[in-house]
């Protein structure tokens, strides 16, 4: 009998949305295309049961909870076809607990489970370590957000999960002999794999003598597994960096003694000294982008480092995970550095305002990109909003309309009211209790919606949204002169009391 309970305590995730994905045509590539929406329901057991018994839509959950804590986290590797046992293999020769599913485009999740709790950040940063050793950096890590807003309308990316269909499903667990295992044998693999709290981060391969010491990681491990075959060069030449970078004087010789150690076969006589006739020129930065490093970065640790990439200066920020929220105007969430952040269309759309949001909220300040290269990235990101189309419809109070009813109920029953007619040029409003209708002036309003930072109406609009609560415009004759006033029908008042705390006697400090 399929344990449906032990299943969705494993991959417990947030409690208030959940994430669909309808598969609509398969790409030349192996990519399925389709469409993934997020509901902004409470995932229910009924939608794990049909998902095991593989009743389309497949569900998906978002690991990040409201607490931005999370039990289990993914490596999400999208390269089809994918040798899923080498993998396995890969990752038991490290020595890492992590179980490999198929994903249902054929390429893999590679799962890490903890017992409890952790900040969803420690788990992002122990799965882009593990990506980085293995030689898949650059790939997407589960959970996306080292934090969520949840109280704005936020929620996350979710995954897909395994074992759509039970055991009969193509996105089975991957046993070390390279075979499918069936569910109840994924929950052995899960036992043998969960770990802590805490996370142990995993540790770079190494030879006896550690190379590049306090260096790239990459570099690193390189070194340790080997330089493949086409990227010696590239290669050597980072190492140079590295080594002009410590400021040993005789960079050149300790080059070639890197090129005997780490490079099989290492480089020939005239391929390193044109490496060295380069390096000579000028101080280069790393060739991060480039292979074979890229496949093995771990920035957040490079930075870390006496003589990694910190010394390149500031760089870009690392966003991704755009999503839209539909407010009236709409909001956007954006990670930046691993950080969640909240954007009006402004501040996403100008890159100045873009800026000042990073620096108020991400303590750093972007270079400035040309136009054209920030509209690309604006592009990328928006692309990726639009195909995953993770757009929730707004609640009330985050509209324009929710909020100037807010406030205008705000006004006219928390502000202090006229004690009779004439007050209202005092600037409060007046209510006229035998008919339930308040009056004020239309300036006074204003200046409390200034005050609240609330500019989202003209005057016209701001007119139309008064009279759908039922108020007109009249003049009113105060003071001995007339007076144009808004009459708006009164607010619920509160009638419950407040209860006020008790306080124990004696001396509170």
């Amino acid at each position: 009998m399929i344990d449906f309970v032990r299943f969705m305590a494993i991959f417990e995730g947030l409690d208030i949305a959940y994430g669909t994905y309808k598969v609509e045509k398969s790409r030349g590539d192996g990519k399925q295309n389709g469409k993934a929406v997020v509901v902004r329901q409470p995932p229910t057991k009924d939608l794990w049961v049909k998902h095991i018994q593989g009743v389309e839509p497949s569900l998906g959950i978002i690991p990040i909870r409201a607490d931005n804590t999370c039990t289990w986290g993914c490596i999400d590797i999208d390269q089809y076809p994918l040798d899923h046992k080498g993998l396995v293999e890969k990752i038991q020769e490290l020595q890492m607990p992590l179980v490999v599913c198929r994903s249902k485009s054929g390429g893999a999740h590679v799962f890490c489970f903890t017992s409890g709790p952790v900040q969803a950040s420690d788990m992002r940063t122990y799965l882009n370590a593990c990506a980085a050793i293995l030689g898949e950096s650059g790939r997407e890590v589960f959970p996306k957000q080292s934090e969520i807003l949840v109280e704005r309308g936020d929620t996350g990316n979710f995954l897909n999960l395994p074992y759509f269909g039970g055991d009969e499903t193509l996105r089975y667990a991957i046993k070390p002999d390279g075979s499918a295992a069936t569910l109840e044998e994924f929950f052995r693999l899960y036992d043998d794999a969960v770990q802590g709290p805490p996370l142990t981060p995993p540790e770079t391969p190494s030879k006896p003598e550690q190379p590049i010491k306090d260096g790239p990681p990459c570099l690193q491990t390189l070194c340790a597994r080997g330089f493949p075959e086409g990227t010696r060069n590239n290669g050597l030449f980072n190492i140079g960096i590295y080594l002009k970078r410590t400021g040993t004087t005789n960079w050149e010789d300790k080059l070639a003694e890197h090129n005997q150690k780490y490079f099989g076969p290492p480089l020939g006589l005239t391929e390193l000294q044109v490496i060295v006739k380069q390096l000579t020129k000028k101080d280069y930065k790393y060739k991060c982008k480039d292979a074979p490093i890229n496949s093995f970065c771990n920035a957040g640790l490079c930075r870390t480092r006496k003589f990694g990439i910190g010394a390149d200066g500031p760089d870009s920020p690392k966003m991704s995970a755009l999503s839209k929220y539909n407010s009236e105007p709409p909001l956007w969430f954006l990670d930046i550095n691993g950080r969640r952040v909240e954007l009006d269309t402004e501040s996403l759309h100008n890159q100045t305002a873009f800026q000042k949001t990073c620096m108020e909220k991400v303590n750093m300040l972007p270079p400035t990109l040309r136009k054209q290269d920030w509209e690309q990235v604006l592009n990328n990101l928006l692309k990726e909003m639009v195909e995953l189309e993770q757009i929730q419809e707004a609640s009330e109070d985050t509209t324009i309309t929710g909020r100037f009813t807010a406030l205008v109920e705000e006004f006219t029953t928390h502000i202090q009211q006229a004690m009779d007619r004439d007050e209202i040029l005092m600037g409060r409003p007046w209510v006229d209790e035998e008919e339930q209708r308040v009056y004020f002036r239309i300036k006074d309003l204003e200046d409390h919606l200034n005050r609240n930072n609330f500019k989202g109406l003209t005057a016209p609009k701001m007119a139309q949204r008064l009279r759908d609560l039922g108020g007109e415009p009249l003049p009113l004759f105060l003071k001995g002169r007339t007076t144009r006033v808004w009459r708006v029908p009164c607010f619920p008042k509160q009638e419950a009391p407040f209860e006020t705390p008790t306080m124990k006697k004696g001396s509170p400090f």
